[in-house]
């Protein structure tokens, strides 16, 4: 028997823990927990370790602070503004306006009144893992094409774009 868990297994423990369900208030997708093991599967075997899950409780603590720090009135969101800042100014990431617009339509609901735009902690954390995974998988082949040293290019083929991208 693995000592691992599944997206299927994270789901559950994560719904089904009370302690851990009152603490984040989200009811946590498969789809979300497959892109979390993804994000930390170390041995890229589709399973998590319990080093890797003790990971990922850190870093959920770690963004649901964040996140909660932003969500000023306490309703669960924050608004578009707010994740830009997040983005750019608290974890460091260097995001041209374009991708940023392209990020706020794919995680953030519009509502009334005057067509604000918020995020919710569970689009916020597959932000988080998506923007981590993905500038981790970037560094690396950055740092081997050009002899262990980051210049912020590297040319990906088509096959390794899609596992870069659909592991997650």
């Amino acid at each position: 028997m693995r000592n691992a868990i599944q997206a299927e297994d994270l789901m559950n423990v994560l719904n089904n823990t009370p302690s851990i369900r009152s603490y984040f208030r989200t009811n946590w997708s498969r789809e979300m927990c497959s892109i979390m093991i993804a994000m930390l599967d170390r041995s890229q075997d589709g399973f998590m370790q319990w080093n890797e899950f003790l990971e990922l409780q850190q870093c959920l603590v770690a963004w649901f602070k964040v996140f909660c720090q932003y969500d000023f009135d306490r309703s669960g969101f924050i608004d578009s503004t707010e994740l830009i800042n997040v983005i750019k100014q608290l974890f460091g990431y260097q995001i041209q306006p374009d991708t940023l617009e392209t990020i706020l339509k794919r995680y953030s609901r519009v509502v009334p009144p005057h067509s604000r735009c918020i995020i919710a902690f569970d689009d916020f954390v597959a932000i988080s893992v998506r923007l981590r995974a993905y500038t981790d998988a970037f560094r690396r082949r950055d740092s081997l094409m050009h002899g262990g040293h980051e210049t912020g290019s590297c040319t990906l083929g088509y096959d390794d774009f899609l596992r870069c991208v659909l592991c997650l």
